[in-house]
């Protein structure tokens, strides 16, 4: 299943190390950096638009993610997830995947030790489904169109292991790699 991933600002330092973290759940098809300026929190309250979260919860990620760093980069990563099991969420009040959900709590649970003022989520922002995907991908077009552009992911490590794409970004994982 085509996953959307977003790692906020404060996991811009570790960068290379989270990509690495998600590839063991799946193939990375695309993973680019939007430099967002003033439109970072804008941008997060576009995102969770899309879903069911309070707004304080929304207002207390913004705070801690201004907390975490100065930065308003963040990284979006398309990635196919393996997602053969599904099981039921209490938390969620539905079936989510399981390799999926495990994927989302391994890595918030690592960084959440590691990121300066945790708060839940403000680590890795992942959809769920497929109308998350669509909906969340729409919301990252929408800036791109706005003129954000966006800087290609360049991490050696994950380039040997030919898990992120030097050229074709944007190509939501269905363009193949430039063989230059």
């Amino acid at each position: 299943m085509r996953v959307l991933g977003i790692l906020w600002n404060g996991m811009q330092e570790h960068l290379e190390e989270a990509l690495n973290d998600i590839s063991k759940y799946g193939d990375i098809k695309d993973a680019f950096t939007l430099n967002l300026g003033e439109s970072y929190e804008p941008f997060v309250r576009d995102i969770y638009a899309q879903d069911t979260i309070a707004e304080w919860k929304v207002n207390k990620k913004l705070e801690t993610m201004f907390q975490c760093s100065d930065s308003r980069k963040i990284t979006i990563v398309i990635v196919d997830v393996d997602t053969p099991k599904k099981e039921y969420h209490p938390l969620k009040k539905r079936m989510v995947y399981t390799n999926l959900e495990n994927m989302k709590v391994n890595i918030r649970k690592k960084y959440s030790e590691i990121v300066k003022h945790y708060f839940f989520d403000n680590t890795l922002h992942a959809t769920d489904d497929e109308g998350e995907f669509k909906a969340d991908f729409g919301v990252v077009m929408s800036y791109v169109e706005k003129g954000f552009q966006p800087e290609p992911v360049e991490l050696k490590s994950a380039l040997e292991k030919g898990k992120v794409f030097e050229k074709g970004r944007l190509n939501n994982g269905t363009q193949k790699p430039n063989k230059e």
